[in-house]
């Protein structure tokens, strides 16, 4: 499944008190992450990615995306199997003089589910894995 979400950062939005969205997931894999910005950021704009208040996005700490006219795309396996399912994009641009709005999109892959001899995509009921 893609889920797609955009994060409006306003004028000199701080690290401090950032601008935030949450991305409702299933449960599942993510296999891919994609961060858009667009022309005219100016490599002011920062963006982390965070899971049950844990950064998972870039996953060293202290460091956060950033870009102009740049698509950040990565393939992953990350587990969100425990609720909730969602995910929290957190941005900010302390320098910036104009409004921003960055896009991400994240890929998830339903758990795999022994079949037989053979391992098979299925959504499972809450709890079951």
């Amino acid at each position: 499944m893609r889920y797609r979400t955009s994060l409006p950062i306003g004028i000199g939005q701080t690290e401090a008190d950032p601008a935030r969205v949450v991305l409702e997931l299933e449960r599942g894999y993510i296999t891919e992450v994609e961060i858009m910005f667009p022309a005219g950021q100016s490599g002011l704009t920062f963006v982390q990615i965070y899971y049950q208040s844990r950064l998972i996005f870039p996953l060293s700490p202290g460091q956060a995306f950033l870009g102009d006219d740049l698509v950040v795309q990565f393939d992953e396996r990350f587990p969100i199997l425990e609720v909730p399912h969602s995910v929290t994009v957190v941005g900010w641009a302390p320098n910036a003089t104009l409004a921003h709005t960055v896009y991400v999109g994240i890929s998830v892959e339903a758990p795999l589910v022994a079949y037989g001899f053979e391992e098979i995509y299925v959504p499972l009921p809450e709890g079951m894995l």
